[in-house]
């Protein structure tokens, strides 16, 4: 269950807004005041906050503003601000997305979930070398300069393996505990079969070398994280 913050001093808006979510799946704390708010943030787990502009003793600005000084949490505003300048201002204390009030309750769900979707996708990602090489988690495939590689099944696991320890050797021992999961049979030269397909596939559309053989050990994925 994903934990969304609600900031909005209107208790009918807010009760809303509340119900709405809590209907829709989500855990939802609900604040009045920036102050509060702030305080349920750093004590919980929040993924996302919808707050309003105009409150109480500290603005939604600067609410937003204290926020991003230490989290990037998805932060959508709804506000009865509702000019073009309005909207632009939000975004550029820090807001993911800004929304009019009156607000269409469907419109709130799908902006939340479109959100998450973006930070699911975000997560699952690793991106090196300015972006030339993109591997995503669950897709068995490597994209190199724009050009997809498909990965076999076990192909994709010892990629992924290898990926995961960027620059770090990984052994013989723990590449067969991948094969042994998929039932294949276990020995060096599998292993080094299996490599050797992964190399071809990648040369074949990439100029770099990506897999270092570790002579005695293993092999291990060089690249630069992209932060």
């Amino acid at each position: 269950m994903r934990n969304i913050l609600v900031l909005e001093d209107n208790k009918d808006i807010n009760k809303v807004i509340t119900n709405l979510l809590t209907k829709a799946g989500y855990k939802v704390f609900s604040t009045f005041n920036a102050f509060d708010a702030l305080e349920v943030f750093k004590q919980n787990k929040i993924e996302c906050i919808l707050t309003d502009l105009m409150l109480p003793i500290m603005s939604g600005e600067e609410f937003i503003q204290e926020i991003r000084k230490e989290s990037n949490v998805h932060i959508i505003i709804i506000s009865a601000k509702t000019t073009n300048p309005d909207k632009l201002e939000g975004l550029k204390k820090g807001a993911d997305d800004y929304l009019f009030k009156p607000f269409l309750e469907d419109e709130v769900l799908i902006k939340i979930e479109n959100l998450f979707i973006k930070k699911d996708y975000q997560e699952n990602i690793k991106t090196f070398n300015d972006k030339e090489v993109v591997f995503v988690e669950g897709k068995p495939e490597l994209v190199l300069s724009n050009k997809v590689v498909s990965l076999t099944t076990v192909e994709y696991q010892m990629v992924r393996l290898l990926i995961q320890e960027n620059n770090k050797v990984i052994t013989r021992d723990q590449f067969m505990d991948v094969l042994y999961a998929f039932g294949d049979e276990v020995f060096d030269r599998v292993i080094d079969v299996h490599i050797r397909n992964i190399r071809k596939k990648i040369k074949k559309v990439y100029n770099k070398e990506i897999i270092k053989t570790v002579y005695g050990l293993g092999y291990s994925f060089i690249g630069d994280l992209d932060e």
